[in-house]
């Protein structure tokens, strides 16, 4: 009897292996394309008629700073507490910028981070035995107004936090090393926080003053 012919497809070879996206990196070399968009160690070269931008940017900043960890006393959260300050009277300048034009987004964005931190200014009181209320702000004010007047709360917070620390360094008081780390960082994160803030609005008003010439 014949064998019937084998009319079964020829069997599947493994083909050439697809080609990496990204050539290897050698020690020593910088990653390029995607790797080094990923690691940010890459650079963009802008095209005919753009700006390279300057600065950092808000997710540049969503980073957030080292917390030093070593050397803590009153005198340097004071000194924190002063530089706080001086970002948020940064905020208050920009907010009364006439080229300050916020999209929706923008301003759910800069209340959220302008409320927390007010609260972790709150937080870090309440490790020294403040208890702090959160601020009420006046019904029937504009973005702009309201902001400002979240502004105005957490410099009044940071005041009375710096009188305390004033008095808890005259009397001699102490706090264990644990609730001195954690104030230091509560401060760190608004500070954070006030800085993204700042970037934001650095770039809103930027953007909005190179609208402004480019139609004069």
């Amino acid at each position: 009897m014949a064998v019937p012919p084998d009319r079964s497809p020829d069997r599947i070879s493994p083909g050439k292996a697809p080609e990496p996206l990204e050539k290897p990196v050698t020690a020593g070399q910088t990653p390029t394309g995607f790797d080094s968009y990923m690691q940010g160690t890459g650079t963009r070269t802008p095209q005919a008629g753009q700006t390279a931008p300057t600065g950092p940017t808000p997710m540049d900043v969503a980073r957030g700073p080292t917390i030093a960890t070593s050397g803590i006393s009153f005198d340097s959260i004071f000194a924190q507490t002063g530089q706080v300050q001086d970002s948020l009277g940064t905020v208050e300048k920009q907010l009364k910028d006439q080229n300050l034009k916020l999209k929706r987004s923008q301003s759910h964005l800069v209340k959220q981070k302008l409320g927390d931190a007010n609260d972790h200014i709150r937080a870090a009181a309440s490790k020294m035995g403040m208890q702090l209320e959160e601020g009420k702000i006046p019904t029937g004010l504009d973005a702009l107004a309201r902001f400002i007047a979240m502004v105005n709360d957490g410099q009044d917070k940071l005041s009375q936090v710096q009188d305390k620390l004033k008095e808890m360094s005259a009397s001699g008081a102490n706090i264990n090393p644990g609730d001195m780390l954690s104030i230091q960082v509560k401060m760190g994160l608004a500070q954070q926080e006030i800085q993204y803030t700042t970037t934001l609005l650095g770039k809103v008003i930027q953007s909005v003053t190179q609208l402004l010439n480019t139609q004069l």
